[in-house]
């Protein structure tokens, strides 16, 4: 594995301090239907609260915070089937009433976005339940986070940082939609560390393939800042960054402004997804999906034909 280059590392340390940072921005009511694609987008900071549609949407689980399917959001040849995927955060405080309800739900398939490091810190349950396939692949392309070589290099949202993952992950996307799309039972159910950011460009990437409109992608991503509310955040690996954080306050002022899902994250990544590829088809292909594979994770969706 290439050693990361600095402005891959600040991204991976940001992604791995989600959890510390994700509440920082304070909620607002309800969120605005999202620009369409090349409107100006928002630049309020504040995260956005559920909907009561979104309600259906989670699966409670004692050990696990923002787990939430798909259910009820439209795509363009009908709803998408409502256990055909879940989205996370970590899995490592999963209690055994929550494999139970996971392996009643119908999940047969666990793919882990996060780092090696992550993993050894907070190591997925799932991983050692035989009811469950379980595939790690770093989003991120890398597996360890030297936080020694931390740079001030950072990009100024997190927006920023899913456009730049398009062309730079290509394999690791890739990797992670064709084990999606060779999945041929069960549901799917994918996470990172907050369940915000690599969980939440792999749902933009879905739900825009599916055809579901912009404004409830822009909002699916958008309320995981609400689920995340009180999630654990006492990792040994959050609390180096925590000290890190306090021997150079200029990089803690800088990553302050990336906690949180703010709407216009997802918004820009959505613009350059389609500016640049025309949409997440177009992107698929551009990855190296078949023809095939893209069709059978459109009938995962529900939205074949």
């Amino acid at each position: 594995m290439n050693a990361m280059n600095p402005y891959t590392l600040s991204l991976a340390v940001a992604l791995a301090l989600s959890p510390l940072l994700a509440t920082a921005a304070a909620p607002v009511a309800a969120d605005k239907a999202a620009p369409a694609v090349g409107a100006p987008r928002s630049t309020a900071p504040a995260n956005v609260t559920p909907r009561a549609e979104d309600a259906q949407r989670v699966l409670p689980l004692e050990g696990a915070w923002n787990v939430r399917t798909f259910a009820g959001l439209q795509g363009r040849n009908g709803p998408i089937p409502a256990m055909a995927f879940v989205r996370t955060a970590d899995l490592s405080r999963l209690t055994a009433a929550d494999r139970d309800r996971l392996a009643a739900a119908g999940v047969k398939l666990d793919i882990d976005l996060r780092t090696g490091d992550e993993e050894q810190q907070s190591p997925d349950v799932l991983a050692r339940d035989p009811r469950f396939d379980y595939q790690r692949i770093s989003l991120m392309g890398t597996e360890k986070m030297d936080l020694g070589r931390m740079m001030t290099s950072f990009p100024d949202t997190l927006g920023e940082a899913y456009v730049q993952w398009l062309d730079s992950n290509k394999p690791q996307f890739l990797q992670v939609f064709q084990r999606i799309a060779a999945q041929q039972d069960g549901a799917v159910l994918y996470h990172c560390t907050a369940g915000k950011d690599r969980t939440g460009v792999i749902s933009g990437i879905l739900l825009d393939l599916a055809g579901v409109p912009r404004a409830d992608i822009v909002h699916n991503y958008a309320v995981s800042a609400h689920y995340l509310e009180g999630q654990p955040k006492d990792s040994a690996m959050n609390a180096q960054m925590q000290a890190l954080m306090q021997q150079h306050p200029d990089i803690a002022r800088k990553m302050a402004g990336m906690g949180g899902t703010a709407p216009a994250n997802m918004e820009m990544f959505l613009d350059a997804l389609h500016a640049q590829y025309g949409g997440a088809q177009g992107f698929l292909k551009a990855v190296g999906l078949s023809d095939a594979e893209i069709h059978n994770l459109q009938v995962r969706l529900g939205q074949a034909g």
